[in-house]
């Protein structure tokens, strides 16, 4: 049984292609509706649909929009369109949507459809064994690997993506070196086109190799790919790495996992290949760094505090002094007490350090920190005592949470100059809550509360009451009529206006001009 949605801020068409779909093609179900993108993004999650059937204009998020938003996620989308905007549905085919359908639809182009598409659906697990997937399964891939409840549903669909004859599993994480160096407007100057680079030479180099090799998802400077096939992968990370510095001039450093035969330990091998990553800022880049490599004897015997180092960086990315200063105790404490000798204990404490770089790095502020403290890579070059270890640690976390403070309190206060201007750019235009989140790059919800927690107001009443104070001003001018002055604010209906005006003010707008004209609107 194949299974769709639909998407339309119309009742009765949603209502209608619920009814339709089922009763031309009995192998088709419709699994939801929804009214808008916003939802249908959470639908789709929930339902795991073949099919999203969607309008092209809807509030909140249109049909193109939502097409965007989808790309990540294992479904076809079918845009709807009415005649006037039969270009925006060539477009959207040129974007990924498998087909568009005019308004009003005729049953024999939703049942052509819904056969063309059967195959489609059919073939998933065959186009990803051969490399040629049409559908993009990064989403799942991410939330599963990473321990995202939701996407436990997820686990029987993407193993059966594996390619077949798969005996042994591995994880390879690739990074690409000085990450943010790379896009600015001096080299790259885009995150995407260096990641395709890389990931263009993996795909060549995997072809001739004996190891399949699956992309995952990409998140930030990360590229995670599946290796499958009795062999470990080292070889041709070696090789991946040269090619990409003789090719694309640039460096990457790749993480390796260890390898097993069961599918349901891939979320495990995803956590070693991280782990393994974090070596470069022990060793360098430009390195292959393996999990089971790091894995010593000793280390297995006295234990790495890894929930102290957990608990360390929570600390750190909370601004939380008190913490972090109890944690790197704890850390040092697990240490004596486990009696490790002095090359586990500058292991251990490198090891600590490099989780404390990596938020520094992560958040951008190297040149902040390192203005208040010895470069923290001197301290990978030379032997240290316990006391001179705790000492630095200490003065680099002081300096790594000021640092913070300051960094995340001027871009609050950024994020909010730019949105108040934004809004008072456009208060005489038919803007909502969405095209300011998206001005300032927030979701919906998450910009509602920080506009409500920055200025004391939601972000409607906040609107109201700008437009009602230049309509006050625009009131004393002669010259202007209530229907003119109802349209500069940003209100097409004046009866409309008119009621609000004296909500917030108390008096007609007639009324409250006579205070400044004695002559009648």
């Amino acid at each position: 049984m194949y299974r769709a949605i639909v998407v339309d801020d119309e009742p009765r068409v949603r209502k209608g292609l619920r009814a339709l779909i089922p009763a031309l093609d009995p192998e088709w179900t419709v699994a939801g509706e929804a009214k808008n993108g916003l939802e249908a993004i959470e639908l789709v999650k929930k339902e795991k649909p073949d099919l999203v059937i969607t309008d092209i204009r809807m509030p909140h998020m249109n049909g193109l929009d939502l097409l965007s938003a989808l790309k990540e996620y294992p479904v076809h989308v079918v845009i709807l369109s009415g005649y006037g905007y039969f270009e925006y549905a060539q477009t959207a085919v040129k974007f990924g949507a498998f087909d568009y359908l005019l308004k009003p639809v005729k049953p024999p182009e939703i049942k052509s459809m819904l056969e063309r598409l059967k195959p489609v659906c059919k073939s998933r697990a065959q186009d990803a064994d051969s490399g040629g997937a049409a559908l993009n399964f990064s989403k799942w891939w991410k939330g599963w690997l990473t321990g995202d409840e939701e996407a436990a549903a997820y686990a029987e669909e993407l193993e059966a993506l594996l390619p077949r004859g798969t005996d042994r599993c591995q994880i390879m994480t690739i990074e690409i070196d000085r990450f943010d160096e790379l896009i600015t407007e001096d080299h790259w100057g885009d995150r995407q086109l260096v990641a395709f680079a890389v990931r263009n030479i993996v795909q060549d180099l995997a072809a001739g190799e004996e190891l399949r090799v699956v992309f995952l998802f990409a998140g930030g400077s990360r590229l995670h790919y599946l290796v499958a096939g009795p062999a470990c992968g080292r070889g041709m990370a070696h090789r991946l790495i040269d090619a990409v510095r003789r090719w694309v001039k640039i460096s990457i450093s790749v993480g390796l996992s260890g390898s097993v035969p069961c599918f349901g330990e891939l979320p495990r091998l995803y956590a070693q290949a991280e782990e393994a990553l974090r070596n470069k800022w022990i060793y360098g880049e430009g390195l292959v760094c393996s999990y089971e490599d790091a894995a010593l004897a000793d280390e297995r015997s006295v234990g790495y505090p890894t929930e102290l180092d957990e608990a360390l960086c929570r600390a750190v990315r909370a601004c939380d002094p008190a913490a972090a200063a109890a944690a790197l105790a704890g850390f040092l404490e697990r240490i004596r007490a486990g009696q490790a000798s002095f090359a586990l204990f500058q292991r251990f404490g490198l090891q600590l350090l490099s989780s404390v770089c990596r938020i520094i790095y992560e958040s951008r502020l190297q040149d902040t920190v390192l203005r208040e403290v010895s470069r923290p890579q001197e301290m990978f070059r030379r032997e240290f005592t316990a006391e001179e270890y705790d000492a630095f640690m200490r003065e680099l976390i002081a300096a790594s949470i000021r640092a913070l403070e300051w960094h995340r309190a001027h871009k609050s206060e950024r994020a909010i100059e730019r949105a108040i201007a934004f809004i008072r750019d456009n208060a005489d235009k038919d803007i909502s809550l969405e095209d300011v989140a998206q001005h300032v790059r927030m979701s919906g919800g998450y910009f509602s509360s920080f506009f409500k927690q920055e200025t004391g107001d939601n972000f409607i009443d906040y609107l109201t009451r700008l437009r009602i104070d230049r309509a006050k001003q625009l009131m004393m001018s002669s010259e202007l009529r209530l229907y003119e002055i109802s349209k500069l604010v940003g209100y097409q209906d004046v009866k409309y206006f008119s009621r609000l005006f004296k909500r917030h003010v108390g008096a007609t707008p007639a009324e409250y001009r006579q205070f400044f004209d004695p002559k009648e609107e």
